[in-house]
């Protein structure tokens, strides 16, 4: 059975004549009348009762004609998305994230997406780097959004943006940061850590910037995340760093002041299969490009 065979009969059922369908398909009428038998044939049943002002359907017929109307939708539909999906405008991208790229920067290149490819759908999942290097490797992630990629051969890592460093203090030292906002600074005061897991990670950066400004961190706690780095500085532990995406969240009984330090920036990047051609994966990686400067 074909298709042409469908859309064939179709045109005869609908036009009640062989000549007017074959006028409708821009056809002779004998290819049509060939191919309307060539059906009936494979089909092992009549579908059409001929007479001299036309044909009429037959039971058969009549059952058969919204089956042949529901093939030829599904081809065209079919067509379309295998299309569609070569575009990367279907298909479900997998996401693998970590750490605070979920406070702005990922949420903002998914909405861009979601925008540019509607028929797409999105599976995110948190997960450490490590992990996400081994789901990258065997397929069952597109890309992974975090900072501070370890180099791996065959991933290519790209940074999307750098974000501003934030002292997040509690109300007990507030006062005397928001005087002098710099890693020198911070020297003086307790100072909670983050993330534990993750190397090279935010943890190491913040370490390093700390040094790079001639200042020791007094570390008093480490933790896994932000959000409970943020809970023990507002309970009055210590102080901490904290990229701008979360800084402008309110936080209760934290107030955060940017540093003075210029040079104190950190990157979100996403990395993914080099020799990767998924068509949805492309997609997301020519979007996130193009909305780099917008983050």
């Amino acid at each position: 059975m074909e298709f042409r065979q469908l859309r064939y009969f179709v045109a005869a059922a609908e036009e009640g004549n062989i000549g007017a369908a074959a006028k409708r398909l821009h056809i002779s009428q004998p290819p049509v009348t060939r191919q309307i038998h060539a059906l009936e044939q494979h089909l092992g049943v009549l579908l059409f009762e001929r007479g001299a002002r036309g044909v009429q359907l037959t039971p058969a017929g009549a059952a058969f004609l919204e089956d042949a109307r529901r093939m030829l939708e599904l081809g065209r539909t079919s067509v379309d998305r295998s299309r569609a999906a070569s575009r990367g405008e279907i298909g479900q991208l997998d996401v693998g994230y970590l750490g605070t790229a979920i406070y702005h920067s990922l949420p903002v290149l998914l909405h861009a997406f979601t925008q540019a490819a509607p028929g797409a759908t999105l599976s995110l999942s948190h997960m450490l780097k490590t992990r996400q290097i081994e789901a990258l490797r065997a397929g069952t992630i597109h890309v992974g959004v975090a900072r501070f990629y370890a180099q791996e051969r065959g991933i290519s890592v790209e940074h999307l943006h750098y974000e501003k460093l934030y002292i997040a203090a509690g109300p007990g030292i507030a006062r005397e940061v928001s005087k002098d906002p710099t890693l020198l600074r911070l020297q003086r005061e307790p100072f909670i850590l983050f993330p534990k897991e993750g190397r090279p990670s935010f943890a190491d950066e913040v370490i390093a910037s700390m040094r790079r400004a001639g200042s020791e961190p007094r570390v008093v706690a480490i933790v896994d995340d932000v959000t409970t780095a943020l809970g023990l500085v507002a309970a009055g532990v210590g102080v901490t760093l904290v990229p701008a995406s979360v800084a402008k969240f309110r936080w209760p009984f934290v107030r955060m002041f940017e540093l003075a330090d210029e040079h104190a920036r950190v990157p979100v990047s996403m990395a993914y299969m080099a020799d990767s051609r998924v068509p949805v994966l492309q997609t997301f990686l020519e979007i996130a490009r193009r909305e780099t400067p917008s983050l």
